[in-house]
């Protein structure tokens, strides 16, 4: 069997590439925005902190309002669901670059321990939402005494 190998540092897909760019420079975020989340890839980005009493949840989200945000706990998943809204833009102005997403998401994260969801608490600060999801008592080691 032969196997072909494209010359070293050629690229058979670099005009479509390039197309590509072009298009998305001349039209902004419209061309293949129904495809994207808001940003493109995972949204909101999201850290999980792991102490021995509670799991943190940070999401960045913002531009988000408080009543634009919905959080639900099954199991062991969180799901945080929203809205980032278009600002109301002046009828004169137009965009002259957009990178900031505006749309609904929505981002499920699986919890590494079960939690006490009637004891969470979620707040939003500077952008960031931050959720403390205390750990259930199933979830806590417990030490074993050795006879």
């Amino acid at each position: 069997m032969t196997i072909f190998r494209w010359p070293s540092g050629w690229d058979p897909f670099l005009g479509l590439r390039q197309v590509q760019r072009e298009l998305e420079r001349l039209f902004g975020d419209s061309v293949g925005a129904a495809s994207r989340q808001v940003g493109g890839g995972s949204y909101p980005p999201v850290n999980v902190l792991n102490g021995p009493e509670e799991l943190i949840v940070q999401c960045e989200l913002a531009g988000c309002h408080l009543e634009d945000i919905d959080l639900s706990i099954t199991g062991e998943t969180l799901v945080v669901k929203g809205v980032k809204k278009p600002p109301e833009d002046d009828s004169e102005l137009h965009y002259q670059r957009r990178e900031r997403g505006v749309g609904e998401f929505s981002r499920t994260i699986v919890l590494p321990d079960r939690v006490d969801a009637d004891r969470a608490d979620a707040r939003l600060e500077a952008g960031v939402l931050t959720v403390r999801l205390p750990k259930s008592e199933a979830a806590k080691p417990k030490r074993i005494q050795v006879k």
